[in-house]
């Protein structure tokens, strides 16, 4: 019998092998048998390791959050400016490399599943996802009004922020509109905050 270890990394390799089918032919047009096939392991051994549809494009989604973490973690340590730090932060949805249109993808499949027939285990590695981000974002702009590069009121939008940017995602609107979104915010995050009134 393999060890917990051993089991996770196996159900990390069957996930990740079935990257290309959910790409080609999307959630809702795939068996367990195509993917056990694409995996080249018995449908039985698919159920070994995963309940069902939802959890194995689940645990591809959390193998290509590994990758997306460590990638971000070594450019925030780089020295770069607060915005291109938020850019890198936002790389999902603003980058146009083959990577990150595949994260894009599996993302909407997941999303697709989380809004129509999420479990509690979805629910909670969104929610935790959520708040990771939010609090790396917290200390870009920490450091940046350290800085005296924009104003602390820009901490009250950080929900908004990625509420703006996640609904920009789904639309699947142009990532250029997303780009110019966090230029105008830097922008706005700039003002002199006795100019402005804000609403807590």
């Amino acid at each position: 019998m393999l060890s917990l270890e051993k089991r996770h990394i196996k159900r990390k390799k069957i996930a990740q092998s079935t990257c290309d089918l959910f790409l080609e032919k999307g959630y809702s047009n795939i068996t367990i048998s195509e993917l056990a096939q694409t995996a080249g392991i018995g449908k039985g051994t698919i159920y070994e390791y995963f309940e069902n549809k939802e959890d194995i494009i689940f645990e591809l989604m959390a193998s290509l959050q590994e990758e997306y973490d460590e990638k971000l973690h070594k450019k925030l340590n780089e020295s770069i400016s607060s915005k291109e730090k938020v850019l890198s932060l936002f790389d999902i949805f603003l980058s146009s490399n083959m990577k990150a249109d595949t994260q894009r993808k599996i993302y909407r499949e997941f999303l697709s599943i989380y809004i129509h027939n999420k479990t509690d285990a979805m629910k909670q590695y969104n929610e935790n996802m959520m708040n990771k981000y939010k609090i790396i974002l917290e200390g870009i702009f920490e450091e940046a009004i350290s800085k005296n590069e924009i104003s602390e009121m820009s901490l009250l939008l950080i929900p908004s922020i990625f509420a703006t940017l996640q609904g920009f995602f789904i639309m699947d609107e142009d990532r250029e509109n997303s780009n110019l979104y966090i230029s105008n915010l830097f922008e706005l995050f700039k003002i002199n905050k006795n100019e402005i009134r804000w609403i807590k």
